[in-house]
């Protein structure tokens, strides 16, 4: 009984409401987070090419004869298709805190919105829960749900919270993030403030397409527990080497992922982001719930 107290007690430090321990690593990522040991020095950048004029003819397709509140807008695409890969390939659920390695319970998305289409509107976030299954058309039902709500009350609980801190003296400030940072890193963050943060979250998107803009290489966020941060561009006709080698003009968006390197391997990585591109590139795939990577990828990469 005595030898067994101890393991308790440790398997019990490891616990988190949000997430599960992953016992069964490689000893190489286990020793990882020692020696690199924040989100900000093992980010990597990885920038993508997408293809969509498939996905802009469907669109069109989908949304023909629809009343404005049924239509189908690429940016649920988007967040349908991040829901789904995640789902398909768990691993980039995954996040390190107290350089240990865990796996969210949940596949969340977090992005940010503007209250009112006015440039001196506040920002408020939104982070959405998905089981991964889910169709176009019930994201769709989500985020109109989730983004109205939000926009009637003028922000949610993270509003009501930083407009509660904002104006606390500084080395006040100091101390509570600092206490935010040791609470979570040793499993002891309640779970009220958790869910009140939006940075704990599987992704986070940045839909920068919706302001006409390339997207940008973004920073991961040092607290919270994204290790993906996933940024979208706009649309823009791109000269491209066809099959025939011939160049043509192809409507394309360019996403840039930045990823915590420490959370899954880079081949991992690169097959879930072929997943995310053909996934967007022909949303048809997205209207089957029981799809697996091996139907979305085939061989890919055949060379390898």
């Amino acid at each position: 009984m005595g030898r067994d107290q101890p393991e308790g007690v440790l398997v019990a430090f490891k616990r988190r409401p949000d997430a599960t321990y992953v016992e069964d690593l490689p000893a190489f990522r286990r020793i990882i987070p020692y020696l690199i040991r924040t989100r900000g020095e093992s980010t990597v950048y990885f920038p993508q090419r997408i293809e969509v004029d498939g996905l802009l003819a469907w669109l069109e397709e989908t949304n023909e004869g629809r009343p404005e509140a049924e239509r189908i807008t690429l940016f649920h695409v988007l967040l349908t298709a991040i829901a789904r890969v995640v789902k398909l390939r768990p691993e980039v659920n995954r996040f390190i805190v107290g350089r240990r390695t865990y796996q969210h319970t949940d596949i969340s998305v977090s992005f940010v919105v503007k209250t009112a289409p006015r440039d001196d509107a506040p920002e408020t976030e939104v982070r959405l829960v998905f089981t991964g299954d889910e169709t176009v058309e019930q994201v769709r039902d989500l985020v109109s749900s989730r983004v109205e709500s939000k926009r009637a009350t003028q922000g949610g609980s993270d509003d009501r919270l930083v407009d509660f801190f904002a104006s606390w003296p500084r080395p006040a400030l100091e101390l509570i993030a600092g206490l935010i940072a040791r609470l979570d890193y040793h499993n002891a963050l309640p779970e009220a403030l958790r869910q009140a943060i939006p940075l704990y979250t599987s992704v986070y998107m940045l839909n920068a397409g919706s302001i006409g803009i390339d997207p940008p290489f973004h920073y991961l966020y040092r607290y919270g527990s994204a290790s993906v941060f996933v940024a979208i561009g706009a649309i823009r006709k791109e000269a491209l080497v066809d099959e025939r080698g011939q160049v043509v003009a192809r409507s394309c968006l360019n996403a840039v992922y930045s990823l915590d390197d420490r959370a899954s391997d880079g081949f991992y990585f690169a097959r879930t982001a072929e997943v995310f591109r053909r996934l967007v590139a022909d949303p048809r795939l997205l209207e089957k719930p029981d799809i697996n990577v091996d139907e979305v990828l085939g061989n890919w990469p055949s060379h390898a």
